[in-house]
C-alpha cells in the first residue's frame, strides 16, 4: 500500500464534498466542499490546497448505485471522473456506494435535539448565505460518511484476514 492519506469525495453536479483520514487513521473527517463548475484543473488544484499538499494514497469516490447494486449512467460518469482525478493525484481509485450518505440538515438537527432530550425547534427562515453554507457542509459530511464506511469495511476485512492467518498458524 502506498503512503499517504485516504480521501473521499462525494461528487455532485455542482458541489464536491471532501473528507480525509490521515495515514493509518480509522477516523474520517469532513474537510470542505469544492465547486465542480470551476473546471477540472481548478478542482484538482483546490483539492490539493484543501489537503495541504499531503500525498493521497486512496481516493474513495462516492458512486450512487441502484438498489440492485448496479451502476446507472450518472454513477458511471461519477466513477470515471473519480478515476481520472485519482490518476492525476497518483492515487488508487476505490468506488464506494454512496446511497443514503446524505441527510438533510433539518433531519440532522431534529435528531440532535432528540438526543439531547429537548424539543425540536421549528425551522425558521434562513438566510441565503446560511442555506448555502449548510448545503456545502452537508456535501463534506456525506463524503466523511462514505470514507468512514470504507475505512470500517477495510478494518473488518483486515481483522478477518489476521484471524484467519492466526488460525492457520495454530494448526
Amino acid at each position: 500500500m502506498s503512503r499517504g492519506c485516504a480521501v473521499a469525495i462525494d461528487p455532485g453536479e455542482r458541489w464536491i464534498g471532501v473528507a480525509r483520514a490521515a495515514q493509518g487513521s480509522s477516523l474520517a473527517l469532513p474537510v470542505g466542499t469544492l465547486d465542480r463548475q470551476a473546471g477540472e484543473q481548478a478542482v484538482l488544484e483546490s483539492l490539493r490546497d484543501l489537503l495541504g499538499g499531503d500525498p493521497v494514497a486512496q481516493l474513495v469516490i462516492g458512486v450512487p448505485l441502484r438498489p440492485d447494486g448496479q451502476e446507472d449512467e450518472q454513477a458511471q460518469r461519477f466513477r470515471e471522473w473519480g478515476e481520472a482525478l485519482a490518476q492525476a493525484l497518483g492515487a488508487e481509485c476505490i468506488a464506494q456506494n454512496e446511497r443514503y450518505s446524505s441527510a438533510s440538515p433539518d433531519v440532522r438537527m431534529l435528531s440532535a435535539e432528540r438526543e439531547r432530550g429537548g424539543k425540536p425547534r421549528a425551522p425558521g427562515r434562513k438566510s441565503t448565505q446560511r442555506r448555502r453554507r449548510e448545503r456545502q457542509r452537508s456535501h463534506a459530511e456525506a463524503a466523511a460518511r462514505i470514507l468512514q464506511r470504507w475505512l470500517d469495511a477495510t478494518a473488518g476485512t483486515e481483522a478477518r484476514a489476521l484471524a484467519d492467518r492466526a488460525d492457520r498458524e495454530r494448526r
